[in-house]
């Protein structure tokens, strides 16, 4: 008999810091404060709604608010050298900070104790090791970790900054027991024509688990929810359905694992991108009261591997 299939949802969560590097004038329009809050509240409304708990990773910088940004002004202020920041350096100091911080984004989530908070950076910064040194990468997650410790958060797993993972010996040693792992694709232009063709494969598989080469649990990278959006907008909606239908119940019959992510901005530069979210939420919904799958954190089911 088949193992029982499992079905993760993640979510980036990152407001203007996923984008600080290559910022446009659609993102300072519609990527607001309010804009965010309520990406935020229908999210929680609609994981609610079908009692579906998520792993919400957030960049750390990204939840702090006004006072406790004092407390981080070095490493967000600090080195003028530091290109990674300087958008975000320019956006304060015109007052215009719009965007970059929304605390009551960790609020909501906490809300509902089912879902498990994780970590995506303290800012966004890509910790592969040819994007950024062994003692950086050590500052960027020590300063993760700290702001942790002021939220009151304890966090077990971790989503790589661009889905480029790297630097795994530092993860073990701030105590994450698992990071989400890269869907392997060619790099820049190919890659993403290549992940818009995808959307067009309604046979899609679950994944299966990888093995593990060391105590961290590779976490199957799941596959983007299509964001309603620009050429993305332009594939029908009864196609990504029918993609993730298939996934789901190749999972009841098969097993493995179908782990679907996106970025809670998605629903704001992509409207329809929330109301999709709702019809695969309602079918993984049926199929768990059904008993034909089960819904787990990213920490859960890190916790399930390390167990077998």
């Amino acid at each position: 008999m088949a193992e029982t299939g499992r079905f993760i949802v993640s979510l980036d969560c990152e407001g203007k810091w996923g984008m600080a590097d290559h910022l446009q004038p659609y993102h300072h329009e519609l990527i607001t404060d309010e804009a965010l809050a309520r990406a935020y509240e229908q999210l929680v409304r609609t994981f609610g709604r079908y009692e579906i708990a998520a792993t919400f990773a957030f960049v750390m910088a990204f939840i702090l608010t006004a006072s406790e940004r004092e407390q981080f002004a070095m490493p967000l202020l600090g080195d003028r050298t530091d290109h990674w920041l300087q958008s975000y350096r320019d956006a304060v100091q015109t007052g215009r900070p719009n965007g970059w911080h929304q605390p009551l984004a960790l609020d909501l989530v906490r809300t509902n104790e089912t879902h498990e908070i994780a970590c995506h950076g303290f800012c966004h910064r890509p910790l592969d090791e040819s994007s950024i040194s062994t003692a950086d990468a050590i500052a960027e997650l020590d300063t993760a970790i700290e702001v942790a410790r002021v939220k009151s958060l304890s966090l077990k797993t971790f989503v790589y900054p661009r889905n480029r993972p790297g630097h795994q010996s530092l993860l073990r040693n701030c105590g994450f027991i698992g990071y989400r792992q890269r869907l392997r694709r060619p790099p820049g232009v190919l890659g993403r024509i290549t992940s818009l063709a995808e959307e067009f494969n309604i046979f899609a598989s679950p994944q299966r688990p990888a093995p593990r080469g060391d105590p961290l649990v590779p976490i199957p990278s799941g596959r983007f929810l299509n964001w309603q959006f620009g050429p993305r907008a332009r594939v029908p909606t009864s196609v990504t359905l029918a993609r993730w239908r298939h996934q789901l119940r190749r999972a009841c019959d098969y097993g493995g694992v179908v782990h679907l992510w996106l970025h809670p901005h998605n629903l704001i530069t992509g409207p329809g991108t929330g109301e999709l979210l709702d019809q695969i939420l309602a079918e993984v919904a049926a199929l768990r009261d059904s008993g034909k799958l089960r819904v787990v954190t990213q920490q859960q089911y890190c916790e399930e591997e390390l167990a077998t």
